[in-house]
């Protein structure tokens, strides 16, 4: 399935709502990102083990650590963690990066380095994240997320 980004960024440009217009582009950059490799096992999962942990005690690959993992897979659409490949991975497919998503190019600059780092969030603190767009609450949110996970 080829999408036609161009058509999102025209779309996306036409909402007012800044609040919709974040979420619109969001989840356009994920359903990119699905259609890439849609019926694809890209981190070649097998008994739960991917690529990289096939001869180690580990399992469920970069996600082990999330706690929005679940037997089923992510619970929740984060946009950051879709864009994260392994070595293994970008050895054996072509992967779209961050600067490959031009729609993500409506977003402003904090946004996108907010974007770029926001791992282990559900798609609702990333969108309020985004909204907000201080550095500075984000890396205070980021700092607290990350202890109530290792918790």
């Amino acid at each position: 399935m080829i999408i036609d980004e161009v058509a999102f960024i025209k779309e996306a440009r036409e909402i007012k709502n800044r609040k919709e217009r974040i979420a619109f582009i969001y989840d356009k950059a994920c359903e990119i990102l699905d259609s890439q490799f849609k019926g694809i096992n890209v981190c070649g999962f097998l008994n739960n083990k991917c690529y990289s942990q096939q001869c180690n005690k580990y399992t469920n690959g970069c996600c082990r650590k999330c706690i929005y993992q679940s037997n089923n897979g992510c619970i929740t659409n984060n946009l950051t963690c879709k864009l994260f490949y392994c070595g293994e991975v970008t050895k054996r497919y072509k992967v779209l990066e961050f600067k490959d998503l031009k729609i993500l190019k409506l977003l402003s600059l904090r946004q996108r380095i907010i974007l770029k780092h926001d791992y282990f969030s559900s798609r609702e603190e990333v969108l309020r994240d985004l909204y907000i767009g201080s550095l500075f609450i984000f890396v205070i949110r980021l700092i607290f997320r990350y202890r109530k996970n290792i918790i």
